[in-house]
């Protein structure tokens, strides 16, 4: 690299009487074995880069989730009603599916990158629990947690796209595998964590501190170890240092030269713009995100689903509860072995074979089966949840959920990036944003549910619903092909 830039400070000093209008040198990787592009750094630097974005991604899924044993304690401090101590709960999964729309255009700014994304939304994640924590009304709360999810958002926004930076095709699917395993935990062990916590020191705020402890940790983590993937931020400094070096304002890169020069704000409204009418006007992408939904708002319904069934029926105690979310973890593990024996024994296989061409449609097998698992899930809940039936049996069944969840995610959001290439940012950030504004929405209706329909009727109509969903695979494995043909937006 320092000998590259040599040869061009070389260059720029003999053109130096040349204008930048008639000569430009751009600025650009020697080759595509560079040692500046993240895909050929070393392994053990690549797995740095996983575990930061995991340990990112942890903690604040788990912020989510580990609120929710501080409920009871904040209505009974603040004289709150249900569903106003579950509007902590459900603005903040609402902020963190708008954060994408904003974080995810600014970490494509070269002048800016991944890094400081990641680095400056860890700090404010971690500011904004320390102030819920000491809030002392139960406005303040409901405004800092919307504003912690907003700002916190930003594993979610780009974590996948640095994995993809840094890891080639072969690696991919088994680094996206594990960093979707650090996004499963988080909601399944925050209630657990959250419960010990609020039990230890008997106070609501006790969960809060938690969590502002683990994104701290994170935020100094990153701070240290986690470089910038970014390629056209990596070469624009690049460039800044033969500029710096020749006092030659000719090297530039590609990105400098296209950039348009309209500001951040106008930038972002358009992209977010582009975004929401890439969700709408695409079909594929339209259908994708209402199966993702649906997903997500049970994912978040299980934290008023576990209350009513493990201590309104079986009389759990607060600690019991929150072990009974062992099913959904045994679950994942299960999901996460299967998927990554599929990736190894037929997936990758195939893709190696230069004799086989692999449509985005392959993807799609394991979210067949997480399709089915998803009503198999919701039923056995439903109607197993009773006071003559051991409570074993309902947790067995949330079991199903993991692999619904899991494998769903997995195979559907590998389809969508590998079907629009050119939008998978955009694509990525609306189906966040619709699938976080449902997931956030619906804990808010369990309550007047639950009083209806009662749980077998009220899980069993998500349940009917999910039904509906188990073709859009199997549609997609048959049409999809076809219908990417159609689309402008499609690779």
């Amino acid at each position: 690299m320092q000998q590259w830039e040599k040869s061009i400070q070389s260059n720029v000093a003999d053109n130096s009487g040349v204008s930048e209008s008639d000569q430009q040198h751009i600025v650009d990787f020697l080759g595509p074995e560079d040692r500046d592009i993240p895909r050929n750094w070393p392994r053990l630097v690549k797995a740095i880069v996983m575990l930061d974005v995991m340990f990112l991604n942890f903690s604040f899924y788990a912020a989510s989730a580990i609120f929710t044993p501080s409920i009871p304690g904040i209505e009974g401090g603040f004289n709150a009603t249900t569903a106003e101590g579950t509007l902590g709960l459900s603005l903040f999964v609402i902020a963190y599916g708008i954060g994408p729309l904003i974080l995810s255009p600014l970490s494509n700014l070269p002048s800016i990158g991944r890094t400081p994304v990641y680095l400056f939304g860890s700090l404010a994640f971690c500011l904004f629990n320390i102030g819920t924590a000491l809030a002392k009304n139960l406005q303040t709360i409901l405004v800092l947690r919307f504003f912690g999810g907003l700002f916190g958002s930003a594993p979610i926004s780009v974590g996948g796209a640095t994995l993809m930076e840094v890891y080639g095709p072969n690696e991919v699917p088994y680094a996206i595998a594990l960093y979707a395993v650090s996004g499963v935990c988080g909601p399944i062990l925050g209630p657990i964590l959250g419960t010990l916590a609020v039990n230890r020191w008997q106070t609501w705020s006790a969960s809060l501190w938690l969590i502002t402890g683990i994104a701290g940790f994170t935020t100094i983590f990153i701070f240290f170890f986690l470089p910038e993937t970014l390629s056209t931020n990596i070469l624009l400094r690049r460039a800044r240092r033969i500029r710096a070096r020749t006092g030659n304002p000719a090297a530039q890169t590609q990105s400098e030269m296209t950039t348009p020069k309209a500001g951040f704000a106008t930038t972002v409204i358009k992209q977010s713009i582009d975004d929401f009418k890439l969700s709408c006007m695409d079909p594929v992408i339209l259908f994708v995100n209402l199966h993702t939904m649906l997903i997500y708002g049970i994912l978040y319904l299980w934290f008023e689903f576990f209350p009513f069934v493990f201590d309104g029926i079986y009389h759990f105690t607060a600690i019991q509860q929150a072990f009974a979310f062992f099913g959904i973890l045994a679950g994942a593990v299960v999901s996460v072995a299967i998927y990554v024996l599929w990736l190894y024994f037929s997936y990758q296989p195939k893709l190696r074979d230069s004799n086989v061409r692999l449509e985005p449609e392959a993807r799609l097998v394991p979210g067949q089966i997480g399709a089915i698992c998803i009503p198999v899930c919701l039923f056995v809940f439903a109607w197993s949840s009773r006071a003559s039936v051991p409570w074993i049996v309902p947790i067995i069944g949330t079991a199903f959920f993991a692999p619904g969840f899991y494998l769903t995610f997995q195979s559907i959001l590998n389809y969508l990036g590998e079907s629009y290439p050119r939008y998978v940012a955009s694509v990525f950030a609306g189906n966040t944003f619709f699938r976080s504004s449902f997931g956030g929405a619906l804990p808010l209706a369990a309550p007047r549910m639950l009083e209806s329909l009662g749980i077998g009727w009220a899980s069993s109509v998500l349940g009917f619903i999910s039904v509906a969903m188990v073709p859009l695979p199997f549609i997609l494995e048959r049409y999809g092909k076809r219908l990417r043909s159609w689309s402008p937006y499609a690779n």
